[in-house]
């Protein structure tokens, strides 16, 4: 928190690092608003009125405000890669989105760092993400769409965000989260709209090597670049307000402690800065501060307020999103039994294990995400409990591979990755 009331947010936030060892990083938030606003001046009175949203919002809510029921955020991934490196796997995305839905609902194994003193409002913030079972055209979907570019690198005049210039289209803002994941210039971790957001612009871009866990860049190998993103996606501000090293910007959030500026690296608690001197200092473990991934684990009441103004507000067509509902068809019938996969992931060979029940006298289907048929087989009976099967040569995603017998019909996902 800081002390001066209602500033002019920021349309947009960029976080930028110029390296672990080097000077602490700066955020070009400021200078990328000032670009749109110079684009397009009519922002500011968009700008202003979420801010007034957001006020009134709280001050409705003056006991911090919990939801009757958990809103659940269709995602979808745009991966734009000039090389194999740059493309992602899949197992980076699910574990991203792991990262997400523990943070967001404070299931993260490392709250048990949180200062004593504050864990009474560090809050399960009942916000769920789930990768889109549904295109805005109704067909089925892994929530990961992929295109290789000739584009060795992104800037933030977000070129990424439309096919026009190499990159990949939005999809229904008003329906999705849409996250791009590419090779950032200037070293830039990741950046993010501010609701209200445009129409072929809103969302999250991330660099591919701050994404996910194993696999991503230390320090920011636990998936905390994303959740500080969707933080400004959200409308929330940066900790200390973006004013320097002041005392006088603010979060507009008020139980979070007044910072001077950010914070970098791995602190110790309790921390202390010109804004808040004394014992227990500042909340540099609070997820829009800039520490590294592992010394960030907690959000406040105050935040979570403040982010269900948005979406009681600008975004709250995402209450009403069908996006996690896959289409009827092939993934209706989804459910649990009659065979195991493994491994999932995949390189290309896996096993599907009927254990002790192995049906007779039924048909084996893969789908892939377009919902095509590239597998069929009709198998009478099986000498032994299990199929080994390859997908190796096909796109790396998630398939469906099905099964039907005079017992019914039972679908499961498999994912394929890059070897």
């Amino acid at each position: 928190m800081k002390k001066l009331l209602l500033p002019a947010i920021a349309f947009f936030s960029l976080c930028v690092t110029t390296g672990f060892a080097q000077q602490p990083v700066h955020c070009a938030s400021e200078n990328y608003k000032q670009q749109k606003l110079a684009q397009d001046p009519s922002l500011q009175t968009a700008i202003d009125a979420e801010e007034q949203a957001a006020t009134q919002f709280a001050t409705d809510h003056p006991n911090g405000y919990q939801n009757r029921s958990v809103i659940t955020i269709p995602v979808v991934f745009h991966i734009v890669y000039s090389n194999a490196t740059e493309n992602i796997p899949t197992s980076r995305i699910t574990a991203q989105m792991d990262v997400l839905n523990k943070d967001y609902r404070r299931a993260n194994t490392d709250t048990n760092l949180i200062p004593g003193i504050w864990k009474s409002i560090a809050v399960d913030c009942e916000i769920n993400f789930c990768l889109a079972q549904r295109t805005p055209l109704g067909t089925w979907s892994d929530g990961i769409e992929r295109r290789q570019s000739s584009t060795t690198s992104w800037s933030m005049n977000d070129d990424m965000k439309y096919a026009s210039t190499g990159g990949l289209n939005i999809w229904d803002k008003t329906k999705y989260l849409n996250i791009w994941i590419c090779k950032l210039s200037s070293n830039i971790l990741g950046y993010s709209t501010f609701p209200p957001g445009n129409a072929s612009e809103d969302g999250v871009v991330l660099d591919y090597r701050y994404v996910g866990t194993t696999g991503a860049t230390a320090p920011y190998n636990k998936g905390r670049t994303a959740t500080h993103e969707i933080g400004h996606w959200l409308n929330m501000r940066h900790i200390w307000g973006d004013d320097g090293a002041s005392c006088s910007g603010s979060d507009n959030v008020s139980d979070t402690p007044n910072q001077a500026d950010e914070n970098y690296g791995a602190p110790s608690f309790p921390h202390t800065d010109g804004c808040s001197s004394s014992a227990p200092g500042v909340m540099f473990m609070n997820y829009m501060d800039y520490t590294d991934d592992a010394s960030m684990y907690m959000f406040t009441a105050g935040q979570k307020t403040r982010m269900w103004a948005t979406l009681n507000g600008s975004r709250a067509s995402l209450q009403t999103s069908n996006g996690c509902q896959a289409p009827l068809g092939i993934a209706q019938s989804m459910m649990q039994g009659t065979f195991s996969i493994s491994p999932s992931p995949t390189t290309g060979a896996f096993i599907i294990n009927f254990g002790n029940a192995s049906p007779e006298n039924f048909d084996l289907s893969i789908y892939n995400i377009l919902g095509e048929k590239i597998y069929f087989q009709h198998y009478d009976a099986l000498n032994e409990a299990e199929l080994h099967l390859d997908l190796q040569g096909n796109p790396s995603g998630i398939y469906l591979v099905e099964v039907i017998s005079a017992n019914g019909r039972t679908t499961k996902r498999i994912v394929l990755d890059k070897p």
